[in-house]
């Protein structure tokens, strides 16, 4: 069953072998890679450098005591091994002192004291017996010490050193390896251990490279953060290829807030997004592998090893397909690794595809790969779940805007249309002068709610930085608002000019100095309003004081408790909460007070 998807699209092409320069960076990622790789092997070689001087000594001291217990149980003059023996004795701890006496290794004449040691190692057994020779233990401690640092290709080179110096000590004579009375036995043994152990070696040290490798793609390169509110499919994908060295890689997710599934298929760099209803694969695995990381030889024929933790397998034998047979056929998968992960109500399971050898060290790169995989969705997420909460809070904010703003003047108009009624005895000039009044504050509204439509669009202004005279942008609030509701309107400032705040905070201001006044005229009755703004220990403080017939409260109530109690003007605590700041209401004899103060800018 072919699934044809609902949706897909095609993003750039991406080498599943070469990394993608993360956020515009500059250099290749190719030389980004190799100067990393150099790096780390690099350190791990310095570290390698003190065990190695170490053992250089411990090697060094047993070679002098042998040497000594020689000599001991066959008296002879001194010869000139003993004195080797000591020179490299002191030359082993020259090495160290000079190794651990930096507070930070680093990798330094490394391949010149690998040479001394081979050259020793040579030495002491020709002046000895040869392959024989008590001094053979210098020979292992010389292929480690390779190994450790230029890994197979320095166990490969070092071990053909030591078994040509082996055949030439032991077998230049061809009649030695037919002379039964020849220690043949001992050197044919020491040459077999020093070829098996450089074969083994030499796999380790490829291992170890192949590990590190690994490792470095896993930590070099980390995936692109998601953009907007877009699925991380891409990043995830990838990045997946990218460490796994795979050419193929399909990602299952479901939300419970979305009613499908989607697969994602990351094919030789081209990537394809299909939305699927919810049950078009069934269940992705078996209810019992649901949660576990899988290891898939033959996926048709349902050879799979289960990870059931510790880095313990077992092999499955159900008689229930593990992988569900539709997902198989859909996506041609054949080996594969596969891993689980969930992000709150997110499902998402990965299969990294056609590795290029599978083992179970594949198993723990992959569930590190979904871990790192997990934290994109979650961060895809919080941005999903803030730009929705921004979202709602823009809504608000505009609602309050048009509440404070166009309804109010709308209101204003409707009292001054209402008020014409007591002016029909009045002359037609009268009536022509007030119907001009209207119209013009009509006008000034109509220019306001376009300026206001405007700043809504994409490039708008609405939260435009830079700074406004505050005195002359309330004078003008203050002129409106004794036009629009035919009241005695006062203003004050201290200091009395010079005040200049952002454009958004100065438009703040603004509409709760309206707002205000609206609800004293339109509930409170009130004739007069009084406006003070001052700047108190860095705060701005508006006041507004009406003669109206207030909120019904005799005392003062501060913020918390309007805010506890949900009473009082609600846009005005709205305003004032947003902007960090505090609303009060009190009644001082026969005035209302609204205060608003709120944190002055730094």
């Amino acid at each position: 069953m072919k699934l044809e998807p609902s949706n897909r699209f095609s993003a750039r092409r991406v080498s599943p072998t070469a990394a993608a320069p993360p956020h515009g960076a500059g250099a290749p990622m190719d030389l980004d890679q190799a100067s990393g790789r150099k790096v780390w092997t690099n350190t791990f070689r310095a570290r390698s450098d003190k065990v190695i001087a170490v053992g250089r000594i411990l090697l060094a001291l047993g070679s002098v005591w042998i040497a000594w217990l020689d000599s001991v149980h066959v008296p002879l003059p001194p010869e000139p091994i003993y004195f080797l023996l000591i020179g490299y004795l002191f030359y082993a701890i020259a090495a160290a002192f000079l190794v651990w006496r930096t507070e930070i290794s680093r990798v330094r004449g490394t391949l010149v004291r690998h040479i001394i040691d081979v050259a020793a190692f040579a030495i002491f057994m020709s002046m000895t017996d040869g392959p024989a020779s008590p001094f053979f233990m210098l020979m292992p401690f010389t292929l480690l010490s390779a190994t450790l640092h230029w890994r197979w290709r320095g166990a490969l080179y070092t071990g053909l050193v030591c078994l040509a110096a082996l055949l030439y000590l032991g077998y230049f004579d061809a009649g030695d390896m037919l002379d039964p009375d020849a220690d043949t036995t001992t050197n044919a043994s020491r040459i077999l251990f020093i070829f098996v152990a450089a074969a083994l070696l030499v796999w380790l040290g490829a291992h170890q490279e192949a590990v590190r490798a690994e490792l470095l793609r896993l930590v070099q390169r980390t995936p692109s953060q998601p953009r907007g509110r877009e699925w991380p499919a891409l990043a995830a994908l990838d990045y997946a290829a990218h460490v796994m060295l795979v050419p193929r890689a399909l990602l299952l997710w479901t939300d419970a807030e979305e009613p499908w599934t989607y697969a994602a298929l990351w094919n030789e760099g081209e990537l394809e997004v299909m939305q699927m209803p919810p049950d078009a694969f069934g269940t992705w695995t078996d209810e019992k592998l649901l949660r576990s990381s899988l290891l898939v030889t033959e996926a048709a024929r349902g050879r799979v090893l289960v990870h059931i933790g510790e880095g313990r397998f077992h092999q499955w034998s159900d008689p229930d397909p593990p992988i569900s047979p539709a997902l198989v056929e859909a996506f041609n998968i054949n080996a594969a690794v596969s891993t689980f992960f969930q992000v709150d109500d997110l499902q998402a399971r990965l299969f990294v595809l056609e590795p290029p050898a599978l083992t179970l060290d594949d198993v723990a790169i992959a569930e590190i790969i979904a871990d790192r995989i997990k934290a994109l969705f979650e961060q895809a997420i919080l941005v999903r779940r803030l730009s929705d909460e921004a979202a709602v809070d823009e809504r608000i904010r505009i609602g309050r805007d048009l509440h404070d703003g166009v309804l109010q003047a709308l209101a204003g108009t409707a009292l001054q249309l209402q008020s014409l009624r007591k002016l029909k005895d009045a002359g037609p000039d009268v009536l022509a002068e007030r119907l001009e009044a209207i119209q013009a504050m009509l006008l000034e509204e109509q220019r306001e709610l376009r300026g206001f439509i405007r700043a809504l669009e994409p490039g708008g202004n609405l939260q435009a930085t830079g700074e406004m005279q505050l005195e002359r942008q309330l004078e003008a609030v203050a002129a409106r608002l004794r036009q629009q509701w035919q009241i005695d309107v006062s203003i004050a400032f201290d200091p009395p000019s010079g005040i200049d705040l952002p454009l958004a905070l100065t438009y703040e201001l603004a509409r709760m100095t309206s707002e205000a006044t609206a609800n004293a005229v339109r509930h409170g009755g009130a004739q007069k309003v009084r406006i003070t703004l001052s700047i108190d220990n860095g705060s701005i403080v508006l006041t507004i004081d009406d003669d109206g017939v207030g909120f019904g409260y005799g005392e003062r109530l501060d913020h918390a408790e309007l805010e506890r109690e949900k009473i009082g003007p609600r846009s005005l605590r709205e305003r004032a909460a947003a902007r960090g700041g505090k609303l009060a209401i009190e009644r001082i004899a026969e005035w209302t007070r609204v205060v608003v103060m709120l944190p002055m800018p730094q």
